[in-house]
């Protein structure tokens, strides 16, 4: 899987090939737009596509895919949380 440039509106965005319909859309980071990308659908891609269990795909994303550096151009993986998790994040026990 290749991460390749795109241009979008006027900045140059690099995109992680065949994960296209994983695509969220774009966001800031720093004084870079980059790409952002359904973590989830990134693993159920592969596993549909290529034949992965659960755990290949997620080394695989793991490994190939977010453990790869662009410097300011690699793009984002969201891992989406309910409302219940962010809320612990947002307010953990024992905080008033």
């Amino acid at each position: 899987m290749a991460i390749r440039p795109r241009q979008v509106r006027d900045a140059e965005v690099w995109v992680a090939d065949g994960l296209e319909d994983a695509l969220l859309g774009y966001g800031e980071q720093g004084q870079q737009t980059v790409a952002v990308y359904d973590y989830a659908k990134c693993v159920e891609i592969l596993m549909r596509r290529d034949g992965m269990d659960q755990d290949e795909a997620d080394e695989f994303m793991s490994y190939n895919v977010t453990g790869t550096s662009l410097a300011q151009h690699t793009p984002v993986f969201l891992e989406r949380m309910t409302p219940e998790e962010t809320d612990a994040i947002r307010r953990p026990a024992g905080w008033a």
